[in-house]
């Protein structure tokens, strides 16, 4: 009997222990992206309002545009962009490249922000 009921311990360790998954914690980049453009491509664009939505840019200086975003996303870019981007060379021309975001079905968007909004009124 003794046998038996070690065995009987013995399976229920075995696939206790294999049911278990590893808990998976939610990543909004790819940690092990080799730069910010890598890491800007995997960014989470899941969103269920407009308010979960941001703008990041697309690169190191102003003409490369804007992504829309999930606002944990974008805090997860914001030192990789710092870390790259810190000694860039870029030029001072004023692009008009600025984007709204929003939510739509799920998914961050980004639309272009319309040329009246730049200029004061």
């Amino acid at each position: 009997m003794n046998i038996k009921l070690m065995g009987l311990l013995c399976a229920v360790v075995l696939f206790a222990g294999c049911g278990k998954t590893a808990e998976s914690k939610y990543m909004p980049i790819n940690a092990n992206a080799k730069n910010y453009a890598e890491a800007l491509k995997s960014a989470d664009k899941a969103c269920k309002v407009d308010a979960d939505c941001t703008s990041v840019k697309k690169g190191c200086c102003l003409c490369h545009g804007n992504e829309a975003v999930n606002k944990d996303a974008a805090a997860a870019l914001k030192p990789i962009w710092e870390k790259e981007c810190a000694l860039a060379a870029c030029t001072l021309q004023m692009c008009y490249v600025e984007i709204n975001t929003s939510c739509q079905q799920g998914t961050c968007v980004g639309t272009p922000k319309p040329m009246k909004e730049y200029f004061a009124q």
